[in-house]
């Protein structure tokens, strides 16, 4: 008898844990812990809660779309205390070599791909993960990942270190996803909802820096080099913020009176302008005029929405007449080596010459590239080339770049078969990671790449949902 009460007790609590891992309030619990631990410095605690809770949703919940939140939030969880980075100036800090950081880093992740592991076999076993000509294109550009740099003379052993985590990133993350996801019109707004979490703490803690960084004003305008958040820069929130636009007008889609994610759309557009990013300024003016003219073809209400666009733009203009010099200032400090890009025009000819030397399988991951800054600190992370295909030819030659048409073609047709409200806002979202990675390596960070990798399996995966109705 004590044996049933016991194990009745223990089913009542995975319940429990179920429904609190599959509701809305896990997105809002995570969004406040992730901020919580940002500015307290407990970076060992938060990635201890990203390892558990991943792997509490890969081990108990059929439908794994929770994991969206895990890896979202996981690009902004470095604190800046101990952040190893040396962005904004600062000194890079020893906390994450000490070794028994180390040590329980490797435990947590491990413990998480243990998980990702069992419910990919768990998917195999049970045949929800089925063969697709997307699946057989992203297994030849993983392969493409693993092979990079294989004939080149002075092959490095990292490249395959690199290689397998890429190829774990773009393959593994799909099949566990795409084998493990339940898609339905609750599947989409709970993705929206996410990326307007990680909005809500991006804004706060730009809003903290703009108000608190000492050397983020100097004389003569803005000094963005100071804006940086511990898990990134400018750049990197820039990035997460444009690709979060599309979320918000597809809540502005669904709800009934939708304006006001209308508003914050255009908000959110106004803070990857205040980033200082020049990638995400001018990819994010691409992706809103994008979102704005589905809303005024598919939304409801299409005289308002048109107004609070018209609306928006006289603001803008206005406000910008109004502080004209700072916006000059401004406009004077993104213009500096706006044509050689900062660099980046020396690093594509350096990748041309990479790819020249090895045009087969590339050089490889790993090299070393003066001008590129190698903000994130981190010896594993290799230099990069600042440009999707440059990256392909350099690292992994032909081969590379021919597997990753391939994928995307894949990706292009799947969205053409069945383009619904719910997935043009998912190819949306991937569209603007894709554009920002053309002046950026965001998806080869690992982090990004784990997003990437989950919205393809769900445009992938919702091929057959018939096109859904807003609320």
């Amino acid at each position: 008898m004590k044996t049933i009460l016991n194990k009745q007790r223990l089913d009542k609590l995975l319940a429990y844990v179920r429904t609190a891992l599959s509701s809305y309030y896990f997105i809002a619990f995570t969004a406040a812990f992730t901020l919580l631990c940002y500015y307290l410095g407990w970076d060992i605690v938060i990635i201890w809660y990203m390892a558990l809770c991943g792997a509490a949703v890969l081990l108990l919940l059929k439908d794994v779309t929770p994991l969206i939140t895990i890896f979202l939030f996981m690009n902004i969880m470095i604190s800046v205390q101990h952040s190893p980075t040396n962005m904004g100036g600062q000194i890079p800090d020893e906390y994450f070599f000490q070794t028994a950081i180390v040590a329980q880093i490797g435990v947590a992740i491990g413990i998480f791909a243990a998980a990702g592991v069992f419910r990919l076999a768990t998917a195999i076993k049970n045949r929800t993960l089925r063969y697709t000509p997307a699946l057989g294109g992203l297994c030849l550009f993983a392969a493409a990942m693993l092979l990079n740099g294989i004939a080149n003379d002075n092959y490095d052993p990292m490249n395959a270190l690199y290689g397998f985590f890429m190829a774990f990133m773009f393959l593994g993350i799909f099949c566990i996803v795409i084998g493990n996801i339940t898609i339905g019109k609750d599947t989409f707004m709970y993705i929206a909802w996410a990326f307007m979490a990680i909005t809500f703490c991006m804004i706060l803690e730009l809003g903290v820096a703009y108000l608190t960084y000492d050397n983020l004003w100097v004389e003569g305008g803005l000094n963005r080099e100071a804006l940086h958040f511990g898990w990134g820069m400018y750049n990197t929130m820039g990035m997460l913020i444009t690709i979060s636009v599309p979320s918000a007008a597809y809540l502005s889609y669904r709800y009934r009176y939708g304006y006001f994610f209308t508003f914050y759309m255009i908000a959110l557009t106004g803070v990857a302008y205040a980033t200082m990013s020049r990638q995400a300024i001018l990819c994010c003016t691409v992706v809103t005029a994008v979102c704005a003219l589905l809303i005024l073809i598919k939304g409801r209400h299409k005289l308002i929405n048109g107004g609070i666009f018209l609306a928006a733009l006289a603001c803008g203009a206005g406000v910008a007449f109004i502080y004209r010099d700072i916006v000059k200032e401004v406009i004077d400090m993104l213009l500096k080596n706006f044509m050689s890009g900062s660099g980046r025009d020396e690093l594509y000819e350096l990748g041309m010459q990479a790819f020249n030397s090895s045009p087969i399988f590339g050089t490889g991951f790993y090299h070393d590239l003066k001008n590129d800054p190698g903000f994130i600190g981190l010896s594993i992370m290799p230099d990069m080339y600042h440009n999707t295909i440059v990256e392909l030819l350099a690292v992994g030659g032909v081969f590379a770049f021919v597997t990753y048409v391939i994928h995307r073609a894949h990706t292009v047709i799947s969205y053409v078969k069945n383009p619904t409200a719910e997935r043009t806002f998912v190819a949306v979202s991937i569209f603007a990671l894709l554009i920002l990675s053309l002046l950026d390596n965001h998806i080869f960070y690992i982090l990004p790449t784990l997003v990437y990798s989950t919205l393809v399996a769900v445009l992938i995966g919702s091929e057959d949902v018939k096109k859904d109705v807003g609320l």
